[in-house]
């Protein structure tokens, strides 16, 4: 009886019937709670699912049979998925050593690798499996992946070309490939591809991803900013933070140079206005993209209800802040540029929080940008109120010059006494108006500070966003065990 549960488990794993499967290995634990078999099923069955319990059983299985590296093989690939790179790769080691004949094993070290962002190891780890085992699909796909992270893209292309022609209906390969097209800049030839790894497996979410990303690809201006992420997609995370962090010092010492070099300013200017349109690029052409392929038949199924709702949101948003700033550079509001920097990171915050998957710790980024930005929006109805009192100053700065030109063209008809009494009346102007511009000055400059503190406050809080959401990811994982 014991023999036939496995036997089941087994062609129903075969046939990814994994819910089918944890019942008969569950039934089969129940029989014999000793055998180290059932627990190194169970592992595997909840990791595929990723459902609780899989780092208990994949342990238990180690504790029963240490010398079973597939024991081993099944705790590595949960602590991977949980983040545990390090246990993981202990793991996978100790499954080698055990059994170093397994191409498998080599197959699971690549995907550790390339976790670390390390591609030269993922690629040696991938080679010395296919050593082993010249078709291994898992190897295989992990090779071209490092190969195409390394730049080369007809080595990975060769490889996934070779390993569709043995394994034509494998949609991993199909999805593999279809992202190695993108980094090669051929979405037209992705999206069949994705479409044809949708076919294959329709909950592939690597896939639907990929499919989304190809078909905004199309967008020849889109195609661009997606080719800059996929080349910073290269580095690991905090190479990507720590560009992204230098980028912001180099433009702030930039605006500070050109305050101290009027001549240069023009194109120190040119080249902040350019970053900051970059950024704003790179921000938002994914969710205006959206919007377009709201009119595309796969564009309309693949996007769900949350991307179609923000994607709208985010174009509003876009097109207030052009047109606040089409109205700064007209001048006929002073206070539009600065509302325009306040919706822009209205928006930049806005798409951010929903980077972070449902739940705690989106609530948590959702708080910390809502803070950040009633700060901000504080600083600037003191800036307008700043403003509008720079108005009155000019105001009062015409009232006292046309004062001073009407003493002037009247001072011949005037008596001494009167001459005396208007030069105490302009000079008593003059000093309060001084009195105001220092009272102006000391003001602005405590708002810019308090800009420039806002400023890093903000990119502090979109940095908050994605460590955020990697420990909502990790956490969903963490489950596991």
């Amino acid at each position: 009886m014991q023999t036939d549960r496995f036997a089941r488990a087994r062609i129903l794993m075969e046939q990814k019937r994994y819910d089918l499967a944890s019942n008969e290995i569950t039934a089969r634990i129940g029989d014999d709670p000793e055998d180290p078999e059932g627990y190194i099923l169970a592992a595997l069955c909840q990791y595929t699912l990723d459902r609780p319990g899989a780092g208990d059983a994949a342990r238990r299985a180690v504790e029963l049979a240490p010398n079973d590296s597939r024991a081993h093989f099944a705790l590595s690939l949960v602590e991977s998925k949980c983040g545990n790179l390090d246990g993981a790769e202990a793991a996978i080691r100790r499954a080698i050593e055990l059994n170093s004949w397994a191409a498998g094993y080599f197959g699971q070290l690549a995907a550790i690798e390339i976790g670390r962002y390390d591609w030269s190891a993922a690629l040696r780890a991938a080679d010395e499996g296919l050593a082993i085992d010249p078709d291994d699909e898992v190897c295989l796909n992990h090779r071209a992946v490092a190969l195409t992270k390394l730049g080369r893209h007809d080595e990975a292309a060769h490889t996934l070309e070779g390993t569709l022609e043995k394994h034509p209906e494998d949609a991993y390969t199909h999805a593999n490939r279809g992202w190695t097209l993108l980094h090669e800049n051929e979405p037209r030839k992705a999206v069949d591809h994705f479409r044809e790894a949708l076919r294959l497996d329709p909950n592939s979410e690597w896939a639907k991803a990929g499919l989304l990303e190809a078909l905004r690809a199309k967008n020849w201006f889109y195609r661009r900013v997606l080719q800059f992420f996929l080349m910073l997609s290269r580095f690991s995370p905090r190479v990507q933070f720590g560009l992204i962090i230098g980028m912001v010092v180099v433009v702030r010492a930039l605006a500070q140079l050109g305050e101290q070099v009027p001549a240069a300013e023009p194109f120190f200017a040119v080249l902040i206005f350019g970053y900051v349109a970059f950024v704003a690029a790179t921000w938002f052409a994914k969710h205006i993209i959206n919007m377009l392929l709201l009119f595309d038949r796969d564009g309309r199924v693949l996007l769900d209800r949350q991307q179609k709702c923000l994607s709208a949101v985010c174009t509003v948003l876009m097109v207030a802040v052009l047109a606040l700033v089409a109205s700064a550079v007209a001048g006929t509001d002073r206070r539009a540029a600065p509302a325009a920097v306040f919706v822009f990171l209205v928006a930049v915050h806005l798409a951010s929080v929903f980077q972070i998957p449902a739940g705690r710790f989106r609530l948590l980024g959702a708080g910390a940008s809502a803070l950040i930005l009633g700060l901000f929006a504080y600083e600037r109805f003191e800036r307008f109120e700043l403003i509008h009192q720079f108005a009155m100053l000019q105001m009062r700065a015409g009232s006292h010059d046309m004062w001073a030109a009407e003493f002037q063209a009247r001072k011949a008809d005037m008596t001494e006494e009167q001459i005396a009494a208007t030069e105490q009346g302009l000079q008593n102007s003059a000093n309060s108006f001084a009195g105001s511009l220092r009272r102006f000055r000391s003001r602005a400059e405590e708002l810019n500070s308090w800009e420039s503190v806002l400023g890093f406050a903000s990119l502090g809080g979109l940095l908050l966003h994605g460590f955020l959401a990697a420990k909502a990811v990790r956490a969903r994982f963490e489950s596991l065990m």
